[in-house]
């Protein structure tokens, strides 16, 4: 009997052992394919990590691409800017009394100072192109200083009726009579009140710009000269801004 019972508890054991074998093999193969299955997740999340990778490496190109590029179109502005302030530059060195504001030169001429070519032609010249690239290049530039000398360089001009700008003696005989220093400090004056109310529109300013602030010598006729004067520069100046409607119903808002 002990045989016996040592037999079956053998058998037992054997029978234990196998099932244990295959539970053993099964847990082996689930194991492996659950390691199979997370190769495979860890392979995809790897694959999709490079692919994150290349695009951001794409995104980090286009932003150095725009950032060279910016950096270039900044040059750029900055050569052009150099270069038109450097043409300014090089008409004042021409003419160097058509640097500045021209208010304080023209306010010297109108109270008896003699500065030498401050109404000439060359100096209108240089003036009206040194604002031209001084504006283009960005540089604070009034319009209300460089206004009044051109329109006291003009009114200069029409009062002697000649210039010895391109060498030939232009001279006419009806304007013989405004051909002195009294005269033409009055037209003076009257070119300083068309320059502001063509800066701002407004006659009235000018004039009394121009009795303030420009002439120390004033009068009853120089008054009515300066106002005609300022009249006829507010209708060409509302001419001109009205030029696109052909002379139709004029817009009253682009004269001020």
């Amino acid at each position: 009997s002990y045989g016996d019972y040592g037999g079956e508890a053998a058998a037992s054991a054997a029978g234990a052992a196998g099932d244990g074998g295959d539970t053993d093999d099964l847990f082996q193969a689930d194991l492996g394919d659950t390691t199979t299955g997370g190769n495979d997740e860890f392979g995809d999340g790897s694959s999709g990590g490079n692919g994150g990778g290349g695009g951001a490496d794409g995104s980090s190109s286009s932003s150095n691409f725009g950032a060279s590029h910016g950096f270039e179109a900044y040059l750029t502005f900055l050569l052009y800017q150099t270069a038109f302030a450097a043409i300014a530059s090089l008409f004042v060195y021409l003419e160097p009394v058509s640097g500045g504001s021209g208010i304080p030169e023209i306010k010297c001429f109108l109270n008896g100072i003699d500065l030498p070519r401050v109404v000439r032609v060359r100096t209108l010249i240089c003036k009206v192109v040194g604002v031209t690239f001084s504006v283009a290049a960005g540089l604070p530039v009034g319009k209300e200083g460089p206004m009044v000398h051109s329109g006291a360089v003009v009114a200069a001009g029409i009062s002697q009726g000649r210039t010895n700008f391109w060498g030939v003696d232009t001279s006419f005989s009806k304007f013989s009579d405004f051909r002195n220093d009294r005269e033409k400090r009055d037209f003076v004056a009257c070119g300083a009140a068309a320059g502001v109310t063509s800066a701002f529109g407004a006659p009235i300013g000018g004039i009394l710009f121009s009795l303030e602030e420009g002439a120390s010598y004033w009068s009853t006729k120089l008054t009515w000269r300066a106002f005609f004067c300022a009249m006829i520069t507010l209708g060409t100046l509302f001419t001109v801004k009205n030029f696109d409607s052909w002379w139709g119903q004029a817009n009253m808002d682009k004269l001020f």
